[in-house]
């Protein structure tokens, strides 16, 4: 069962990358939304809410077994960022690419409050910073949608 759990929480295995494992697993992301979720804005949000779900159970269950918070081999929190990042836009090369960029600038900068709820436990505490990370990123992304219809 430890085998599974830390298959889907490494984003795949994408997290025991030796080097920059939240960018593969935001890339791994990236992937995922672009070919298996439709470009239809229900979708969207029903994805979203059980990446959402389906994270903070993981990286919960994965925090016990690394015996250790937020672990850089737990990705999957980057996944459900990625995915707040660029939902309920046109899934465009562009929009993914810069869903791809802001998304890591906030993840890894942190501005704000976003730290600050990286204190919560479990897994909660692991993907709520990089929610709010995906949703900094979304808002960005919304604007420059209505500018450049």
């Amino acid at each position: 069962m430890n085998k599974i759990i830390l298959f889907f929480s490494s984003g795949f295995g994408t997290g025991y990358i030796k080097y920059a494992p939240g960018t593969f697993g935001t890339l791994l992301g990236v992937l995922l939304w672009a070919f298996f979720i439709p470009d239809k804005y229900s979708c969207h949000f029903l994805a979203i809410i059980c990446i959402f779900a389906v994270s903070v159970f993981f990286s919960s269950l994965a925090e016990k077994i690394y015996g250790k918070k937020d672990d850089q081999r737990i990705v999957i929190d980057e996944v459900a960022g990625i995915w707040f990042s660029v939902a309920f836009l046109p899934k465009t090369l562009l929009f993914l690419s810069l869903g791809f960029v802001f998304f890591r600038f906030f993840d890894i900068k942190k501005p704000w409050f976003i730290k600050k709820v990286q204190n919560v436990k479990g897994g909660l505490g692991v993907t709520i910073d990089d929610i709010l990370a995906g949703i900094f990123a979304n808002i960005i992304l919304q604007v420059l949608h209505i500018f450049i219809k």
